[in-house]
């Protein structure tokens, strides 16, 4: 239940509506009033009759004329103002006055209105009735209040129409005789054109029927704020981040809730989605805003959507009433699933990609995505990790604290570990039971060295010259010659050494077993004929028991002889082999007990494969480099320790590279984190299975796919309202036939709509677009909706919302604080404007209190926002999350202040002699015809903190349009950004491409500056300047006659407090973000640079990293850097709006980007329009140089630094 006190406060603030109330106080006021009761009958007479009348024919008298002409200006201008920012109509021409005071009470009240319309027409203005009288509705009510009078109004108009006369005399006996002696009425005659208002006395009239559950919730005690909800399958028609997606889900879930709307931050594509959630779940929706700018931007966004006439305005309802029932006719059947089931696939792949690359591993507990890191982190140090060891898989674990593997190894260094690796020694690892073993190992190996290989080579030497065979490159080559000659000997103590000329195929033949092929093949006389005849190759006395073999032996040693025969000889035997024999069996039987002691693992050859050089080397470095095996044991008994941990591959490999201790540890990670890599992706090979194109085209087809779904959303919702909107027609064929006869007279309103279908305007119109004044005339308390929306709340007080609020059953109310306040209007145009008393809260303020609040914060604004972040410190407490466009990183300023260095002073010492400086005014028009002539694509709009020197600027601009015709175009030009010239405190809620704000204020005529500045320094200056700097789409000019510097820090206050700090942000350079490198990224910065592109990772803390080359510019974020709460967000709103911002959007994979960085950057270069791939070639190469192209000749130094950087090159980068 609403308390009676509540009542009467709201009561009260309606009553304030205006500051004054000219139809229940009517005064002269000749500043802000036309009286034409007075004026020519030539004039006067077309006018009455609905002609459209100048008003040089109305008011013929020079001065008078002068005085209404201003007036009109005045009236129109003020008429304008509030029908745009409280969307109500104010020009009236009232007829006639009934005076109560005879009777104590304090009222004048207008008898009759007439809507008025007034335009301009050069120097003159265009006045018409622009419809039928009405009673004044504050007559009816004071009468009935005061005297208990009914006042019939058809009867009064009635009495009006008998008569050409606008206020003829029977309209003034039929008052005066309905109230006959109980009043004592003064009834008088007037015709007056002014501002004023019905929608007061329709509010107060509306507050006479019962309150909701909603508005007794509204005035009830704060909540706790909004809790957590799920999302659920959403159908967005437009695109909508994570913040938007959980306000559609609230709205959809009936709660009521207030939404602010930072500025540029998607407010109205919010608005857009909230409205066509609720309509697909079937409900009506209640939209009020004063401003008629935000309710037809809502109903164009859903135009451009394919949804004309889902929303149907107040003052456009024939149009948009006729757009829903052709959009209604023309829609098809459509159905979202094919869509969604295309765009769900796309998401698992995307997902298992990313799922792949950031999942954690069970068993190691960290990701793909942090080993390529961290392994980039060490490989971008200065002095990098070089080893290629691994750590087996099932040691990783115990080394996820590497301290005990680190101090083993720091062990094995100080025992001097890692002084020889097995490139230094042959000694490297090898292996003994025993000191003693060592020694008698290391003898062993002298005497190979100094004696048995020099003799055993020298020997063996003159052997293999005498034979002719061929050098010996190994000890292998000495076995097999060897093995050769005591084969020939043993062949020639049996045979005879022709046997080696003659040809034995024949005789193997005769010899073969039985069963032999060759054998089957020869006769049996010839087969004996040749058994003899081998049989004579035998030296007298001897036998052989297997012919056949010794012949097949003897075959072999001629063939290996003339392979191993550097000439034609015979195969022989040379004096001294047994000798010579029996001293290899002794040094090979000394060579193998050497190489069982040395490295086990070793992948070198053994010593019998060894060239005899490397052999001679090796033993030369067993006999004399034994610095290897000084303190054996200790370092075997360490290493034995670290091959129990695993990490015996790590310690050889940093033996190899003779690591110091303090890089130890470095390896230690370096190893680590290589074989984390192979453990991790043989245990989840599927990131293995995409490539970067892959992934790229995954991104694609997720983007295409969330598109398509949501265009199709607009579709779907179009099918729906005309399926339901023919079932209406089917179903009210009385109601359709009204309407349609309705809707041929051009002229419809939501009464006559109601009046003509009630049942199919549910329908045709689930959207209903009206403002806050306007509700009670508009839609009778009878109408509910399911859910009001309130837009602009923050400049609604709660009374002005309650009419709205008594007709739902949700409420969601969005604004934003920092820009508008329920601060209200004067209706009439005065010389000093009235000040009422403000409203304690807005209805915002309430909702956000009572029902919790959300924020949109993320700037969708492709161009940018001068003063960006001014703005957000000032007046968002930093809670705008803005991006940098493109030409900001190219240096394009937003924000340009210009000074006046000459005549900035005031002419005298006068009050107010220092406002609208000649100088001023004079620029600001400069400004303004050439933005007209060089710039008319942008919209223009222009501010002052001076009232005085808005009015002065307006007037140049006219005078000026006198001359320059062509110009014409401009200034009526770009629809709600027309061109306007406002004071800083009439700013409400504008936008254009470009502001000019001239201060409007100078020195004083001995050089100080003021210590205010005019709407500025007013109360609400703060907000005032914040509704300027948000009004810039594009760019702000701001014109002044004082430096910023000279700005006193000390003696202003409000709005003017900011002023210094604002004009100082003209010059203030970008500062480097501070962040962490990252060390993938400063790789590919480098190799970027190298190639010609100018690279910069601390332009933004939002962006990771940007390159430019030409006006090419982009925005390269890795995979592992996808700002964003969702999937849309990442790859969609967010590559999407950096592309509208002017950046060249790239992604850049991990695993790409880790083991091919150069391929990767070029890619980029390319991209950025480098021609690195096809650079000219010389036609002919030469290796000389011109001293004009050398380094010295550039004044550069003449070493390289090339041989270091292919050192440091990360052994992953191949």
């Amino acid at each position: 239940m609403v308390e009676k006190q509540k009542i009467q406060e709201w009561q009260e603030e309606i009553r304030a509506i205006g500051a004054s109330n000219p139809l229940r106080n009517f005064e002269i006021n000749t500043f802000g009033q036309i009286d034409l009761e007075r004026s020519h009958p030539g004039g006067y007479s077309q006018f009455i009759t609905g002609g459209q009348t100048l008003l040089s024919n109305l008011v013929r008298d020079p001065l008078a004329f002068s005085r209404a002409l201003s007036a009109a200006r005045r009236i129109k201008a003020k008429s304008q103002s509030i029908s745009q920012q409280y969307g109500i109509e104010t020009l009236h021409l009232i007829g006639g006055l009934a005076n109560f005071e005879g009777d104590g009470f304090d009222l004048n009240i207008p008898i009759l209105l007439w809507p008025v319309s007034i335009i301009r027409k050069t120097d003159d203005y265009e006045l018409s009735l622009d419809g039928p009288p009405t009673v004044n509705p504050t007559l009816i009510s004071s009468l009935e209040q005061c005297y208990g009078i009914k006042l019939n109004p058809a009867e009064l108009l009635a009495r009006q129409n008998e008569s050409s006369d606008l206020v003829p005399v029977t309209v003034l006996n039929y008052l005066a005789n309905l109230a006959g002696s109980t009043a004592n009425l003064d009834l008088s005659r007037v015709l007056v054109i002014l501002n004023c208002t019905t929608a007061v006395e329709e509010m107060l009239a509306d507050f006479q029927t019962p309150f909701n559950a909603l508005v007794e919730k509204l005035i009830g005690e704060p909540g706790q704020g909004l809790e957590d909800i799920e999302i659920p399958q959403l159908t967005p028609v437009v695109d909508a981040d994570a913040t938007q997606s959980r306000i559609i889900a609230r709205a959809k879930t009936g709660a009521s809730f207030a939404v602010e709307t930072l500025p540029g931050c998607g407010y109205i594509q919010t608005v857009v989605n909230v409205i066509s959630t609720l309509v697909q779940d079937g409900k009506r929706v209640l939209v009020v805003a004063p401003r008629k700018q935000t309710l037809n931007e809502l109903a164009d966004r859903f135009s451009s959507i394919g949804l004309a006439g889902l929303a149907t305005r107040s003052d456009a309802t024939w149009v948009d009433v006729v757009s829903a029932i052709s959009r209604n006719e023309k829609a098809s059947a459509s159905t979202l699933e094919p869509l969604r089931i295309k765009r769900v696939a796309a998401e698992a792949q995307l997902d298992s990609y990313f799922e792949a690359l950031n999942s954690t591993d069970p068993v190691l507990g960290v990701s793909v995505a942090r080993i390529l890191r961290e392994l980039s982190k060490l490989s971008a140090i200065s002095k990098p990790a070089l080893t290629n060891a691994r750590i087996p898989q099932e040691m990783l674990l115990m080394h996820t604290d590497r301290s005990a593997g680190l101090a083993l190894l720091q062990q094995a260094h100080d025992l001097g570990e890692f002084r020889f690796g097995p490139q230094d020694s042959a000694w490297y690892q090898a292996v003994f039971q025993s000191q003693a073993e060592l020694e008698k190992v290391i003898e062993v190996a002298k005497t190979l060295h100094e004696q048995s290989f020099p003799s055993l080579s020298q020997s063996l030497s003159e052997f293999t010259a005498r034979v002719n065979f061929n050098p010996a490159e190994s000890v292998q080559d000495w076995k097999k010659y060897l093995a050769l000659l005591m084969g020939v000997r043993d062949t020639l103590d049996r045979f005879v050494p022709d046997v080696f000329e003659r040809a034995l195929t024949e005789l193997i033949a005769a010899t073969a077993p039985r069963k032999g092929e060759k054998r089957n093949q020869m006769s049996g006389s010839n087969r004996r004929r040749l058994k003899k005849l081998a049989r004579e190759y035998l030296r007298p006395g001897m036998h052989v028991g297997d012919m056949h073999s010794a012949l097949i032996a003897i075959q072999n040693q001629r063939e290996l002889w003339q392979s191993f025969s550097s000439g034609l000889n015979s195969p022989q035997v040379p004096q001294g082999i047994n000798e010579a024999f029996s001293e290899f069996q002794k040094f090979q039987a000394d060579l193998d007990l050497v190489q069982a002691h040395l490295d086990p693992e070793s992948a070198q050859s053994p010593l019998v494969d060894l060239s005899l050089n490397d052999l001679s080397q090796a033993l030369k470095s067993m006999a004399v480099d034994t610095q290897v095996l000084e303190n054996y044991q200790a370092r075997a008994e360490v290493f034995s320790k670290i091959r129990e941990l695993g990490l015996a591959a790590l310690a050889r490999d940093l033996g190899r590279l003779h690591v110091t201790k303090d890089q130890i540890a470095l390896e230690f990670d370096q190893a680590w984190w290589q074989s984390a890599l192979e453990s991790v992706v043989s245990r989840n090979a599927a990131i293995l299975g995409f490539t970067s194109g892959q992934i790229s085209n995954l991104e694609q087809s997720f983007r295409d796919s969330s598109a398509a779904e949501i265009s199709a959303g607009a579709s779907v919702l179009a099918a729906q309202n005309s399926q339901l909107w023919k079932q209406s027609l089917a179903a009210n064929p009385t109601q359709a036939q009204s309407l349609k006869e309705l809707l041929k007279t051009r002229i419809a309103s939501f009464p006559l709509m109601v009046e003509a279908a009630p049942d199919i305007w549910p329908v045709i119109a689930p959207v209903v677009l009206v403002a806050p004044l306007e509700v009670p005339k508009l839609l009778a308390s009878a109408q509910q909706f399911d859910c009001v929306l309130v837009l602009d709340a923050a400049g609604i007080a709660v009374a002005e919302g309650i009419p709205a609020l008594k007709r739902a059953n949700q409420l969601i109310a969005f604004g934003d604080e920092a820009i508008a306040a329920p601060v209200g209007f004067d209706i009439e145009p005065r010389p000093i404007p009235i000040i009422g008393s403000e409203p304690e809260q807005s209805i915002f303020s309430k909702v956000a209190e009572v029902f919790g609040v959300e924020t949109l914060r993320r700037s969708y604004r492709s161009t940018g926002t001068a003063l960006g972040q001014f703005i957000n410190r000032e007046f968002y407490q930093n809670r705008i999350q803005f991006l940098p466009t493109a030409t900001e990183y190219l240096g394009v300023r937003a924000f340009n202040l210009e000074v006046l260095t000459q005549n900035n002073r005031a002419a005298t010492t006068i009050e107010g002699a220092t406002e609208s400086l000649d100088a001023e005014l004079n620029l600001v028009l400069d400004q303004i015809i050439s933005h007209a002539t060089n710039n008319p694509e942008l919209s223009l709009l222009v501010v002052s903190a001076s009232s005085v020197h808005a009015e002065r600027i307006r007037s140049a601009v006219a005078s000026r349009l006198q001359a320059r015709s062509d110009l014409a175009v401009f200034f009526d030009g770009h629809g709600s950004e027309r061109f306007e010239v406002v004071a800083i405190a009439e700013l409400a809620h504008r936008i254009a491409d470009r502001v000019i704000f001239s201060l409007g204020f100078g020195k004083t005529s001995h050089g100080s500056v003021p210590s205010a500045f005019g709407q500025l320094s007013q109360e609400h200056g703060k907000r005032y300047l914040a509704n300027l700097l948000v009004s810039a789409r594009r760019q702000i000019t701001m014109i002044s006659c004082i430096e910023p510097e000279e700005v006193p820090a000390d003696r202003l206050e409000n709005g003017a407090l900011l002023l210094k700090e604002m004009m100082l942000a003209a010059k203030i350079e970008a500062k480097p973000v501070v962040k962490d490198a990252d060390p993938m990224l400063s790789d590919l910065s480098i190799r970027l640079r190298k190639l010609g592109a100018r690279v910069d990772d601390t332009f933004s803390k939002d962006l990771p990293l940007v390159a430019s080359f030409g006006n090419k510019t982009a925005v390269i974020e890795p995979d592992w850097f996808i700002p964003g709460q969702n999937r849309v967000e990442k790859f969609c709103i967010r590559p999407g709006l950096l592309t509208a911002m002017g950046w060249l959007y790239i992604r850049v994979y991990s695993f790409e980007l880790f083991s091919d960085p150069q391929a990767v950057a070029t890619r980029i270069a390319e991209q950025l329009g480098m021609q690195v791939t096809k650079r000219p070639l010389p036609l002919f190469e030469t290796n000389e140089q011109a001293f004009e192209d050398s380094n010295l000749a550039w004044g550069d130094s003449a070493d390289s630094n090339d041989s270091r950087l292919r050192q440091d090159k990360p052994p992953h980068w191949g």
